[in-house]
């Protein structure tokens, strides 16, 4: 399936980013009028049919192996999207909301700048949907933002941290036991976090990582908060 793949931040993929954000903005178009619960349980549901579809295309093609699990952080959503549009209000579905703006969010956004399946062609099967997907997780968090159904405070900011400390350790445990590299923590893809692993080495790669999400999550509050007061202004 590998072949001529495409250019990181090549006219092909900047096409591919500039789409993003169009159908982004015209699902928060849909989103802040009547079809609001439409739209979101769509794309909830669309997230685990995205993934379901392509593991069959991996089977089918005999490639899908251990390394093609739904494991890595993006693959959260697959579970806590449609948690989150399916519950009843309360702390749990707070607490989702809060996680998938916060954390889920800008690792959604990272995948797409920094995809690190460029070495398969733009228009085959797992880059197509692997753009797809990860469209699908930025569109959830991003409307129940702009329509004010989500609005962290930093409170969340500390639950997110520690939720994500909790899940970490079994997903390394999993990746050293069956040499995989699910979340990134053996070792970094091309882009911000082979910086950073070159900048802090292998000994020092963990820390960074997590101070270095850490500060992520600090700064998605941040920006939210200023983006609220800004809404509220005018």
């Amino acid at each position: 399936m590998k072949g001529e793949g495409f250019e990181l931040f090549g006219r092909a993929h900047l096409t591919v980013i500039v789409v993003i954000i169009i159908v982004t903005a015209s699902a928060v178009k849909i989103c802040t009028g009547s079809g609001r619960t439409r739209l979101l349980r769509a794309t909830a549901l669309l997230l685990p049919a995205v993934e379901i579809l392509k593991i069959i295309f991996l089977i089918r093609q005999g490639s899908f192996g251990i390394g093609y699990l739904p494991l890595h952080l993006c693959s959260l959503s697959v579970f806590l999207y449609p948690l989150y549009v399916f519950l009843k209000p309360g702390k749990v579905k707070n607490f989702l909301g809060d996680f998938s703006c916060l954390v889920l969010l800008p690792a959604a956004l990272g995948a797409i700048l920094f995809p690190d399946w460029t070495m398969y062609p733009l228009l085959s099967v797992l880059s197509l949907s692997s753009f797809i997907w990860h469209t699908l997780q930025v569109i959830l968090p991003v409307c129940i933002l702009f329509t004010g159904e989500a609005r962290p405070g930093f409170k969340s900011v500390w639950k997110c941290i520690l939720f994500l400390l909790v899940l970490a350790v079994p997903v390394y445990l999993f990746d050293r036991h069956f040499s995989c590299n699910y979340w990134f923590l053996l070792s970094p893809v091309p882009g911000p976090l082979k910086l950073l692993y070159d900048s802090f080495g292998y000994s020092l790669y963990l820390p960074a990582l997590a101070g270095t999400v850490s500060l992520i999550i600090f700064a998605m509050e941040i920006l939210i908060s200023r983006f609220d007061k800004a809404e509220r202004l005018t």
